[in-house]
């Protein structure tokens, strides 16, 4: 079973030959999409067993999960304030007494100021 995904939206592109996943701004929806990364055993000569096979390949996806997984907080900024994943274009890395909030956020902060 595949762990959960950094953002509240993902998409798993995964084939037989293949592994990608894509994930999705918790406030606009723009998407970022990991890079796709082959599946080793596909072409194996030396395993014959499907059961093995499938098992080969279910290790390998939790593992390309994991890794575009991890990628993807280069990508998404976590909002203290919120708790949502959003991109670089959702946040506010000039808001400095949290380091940082979605831009949601920060527009509530300065209706609050005023």
């Amino acid at each position: 079973m595949l762990r959960r995904a950094l953002t509240k939206k993902s998409i798993d592109h995964s084939d037989s030959g293949n592994f990608s996943f894509s994930f999705f701004c918790d406030k606009c929806g723009k998407e970022w999409t990991s890079p796709s990364q082959p599946f080793t055993g596909e072409d194996s000569p030396t395993i014959e067993n499907k059961d093995a096979l499938k098992l080969l390949w279910g290790n390998e996806h939790r593992a390309a999960f994991d890794e575009a997984n991890l990628e993807a907080h280069l990508h998404f900024n976590l909002c203290p304030i919120c708790d949502r994943r959003v991109c670089d274009d959702c946040f506010n890395i000039a808001e400095k007494e949290h380091g940082g909030v979605c831009k949601d956020c920060c527009a509530k902060e300065e209706e609050q100021q005023t």
